[in-house]
């Protein structure tokens, strides 16, 4: 289980193992202390204290498990806790009534009287449910914690995304290049000109129109790169090639965080040199629940500070959102990120 959710219970384990260990023997008249020698009594205290301790660590230890095994999900939580109760019971009840027996074999008390032995497993049972439900509303108080700050950080995540697009969206380099392009088809090439508006548009109707969603079809986000090369492409001419290897099948059944793939093949045109000689490659596929893009290296002789913010942006809405890491892999002669994607 994750350590987050392990609580934190050395003090009450401390006090309470050995209250109750020394306090249902006495209540269930188990024992009768004037029968004991000194060294006695403090042997079957002893002996009491390690009973309880093996029947609370046993149950604590029953509902870590099943909670690791099992979803939580609204459906299956009341079968769960049943599951819990009885496990709780059964376990207790056994492992008690077998210990309890045992001592008292070698004990003073009557041999013929087993209903201080039966009040004291019951006692003890009743004491186990009652901990194993305050256990069961820590638990659900410390995941409504953590679910809560991971709402909170996925907000935070979504803030600086949109923030992040917001900033493609009106950035002036990339709005002067596409209204110089423009221009010139306009006047060269009227028909290719209308064409590059309309996927202009394209291009910033997706950013507009996905900025708030956490996932989005990878056959859309597909699409959507390829009108943003597309953009590149007619501004670059041959000094610029990409190449996806994913098919429209494998496209439909996988889901992506929108304009996740942008970042990537901006960091290549911006951290490479490229010509029409030494052209530049992306390649985008797909493998094992990942999109993969790459792209050879050749960098800049003389390159710009990065601070590497998209990459790390990119990474926490990950992280958030699918609660896996992108994989960036550099060998200097490429580079290669895999973006996790989600099966459906």
């Amino acid at each position: 289980m994750n350590n987050n959710t392990v609580l934190r219970d050395r003090t009450v384990r401390l006090i309470g193992i050995p209250a109750l260990g020394i306090f249902i023997p006495n209540l269930a008249g188990l024992i009768t202390n004037r029968l004991y020698r000194s060294i006695e009594l403090v042997g079957s205290y002893l002996y009491f204290i390690a009973v309880f301790l093996i029947v609370w660590e046993g149950n604590i230890r029953l509902m870590y498990f099943i909670r690791a095994r099992y979803p939580w999900t609204r459906g299956s939580y009341y079968k769960i806790i049943i599951a819990l109760f009885l496990v709780n019971v059964i376990y207790s009840g056994l492992i008690s009534a077998l210990l309890l027996r045992t001592w008292k074999i070698w004990s003073r008390e009557p041999t013929d009287d087993n209903v201080p032995l039966t009040n004291a497993v019951f006692l003890m049972v009743i004491a186990v449910c009652f901990i194993a439900n305050i256990y069961e509303i820590l638990f659900l108080n410390r995941e409504k914690e953590q679910n809560e700050t991971r709402v909170e950080q996925l907000n935070i995540a979504k803030a600086q995304a949109e923030l992040e697009a917001l900033k493609n969206q009106i950035d002036p380099h990339f709005i002067f290049n596409s209204l110089n392009t423009l221009s010139f088809l306009i006047t060269r090439d009227p028909k290719s000109a209308r064409r590059y508006n309309d996927t202009l548009a394209l291009v910033y109707r997706y950013i507009l129109g996905n900025r708030d969603r956490d996932l989005v079809l990878l056959r859309e986000e597909i699409d959507f790169i390829g009108n943003y090369f597309y953009l590149l492409k007619i501004r670059f001419a041959e000094a610029i090639s990409m190449v996806i290897e994913i098919t429209d099948i494998s496209a439909e059944n996988f889901l992506i965080p929108p304009i996740s793939m942008q970042t990537l093949v901006e960091n290549a045109i911006k951290h490479n040199e490229f010509t029409e000689a030494t052209p530049l490659s992306i390649a985008v596929s797909i493998s094992s629940d990942y999109v993969i893009v790459s792209n050879r290296m050749n960098r800049i002789s003389e390159p710009q500070p990065s601070s590497k913010i998209g990459l790390r942006n990119l990474d926490n809405r990950y992280k958030l959102i699918t609660k896996r890491n992108i994989i960036i892999e550099n060998n200097f002669e490429s580079f290669t990120v895999k973006l996790p994607i989600i099966r459906f």
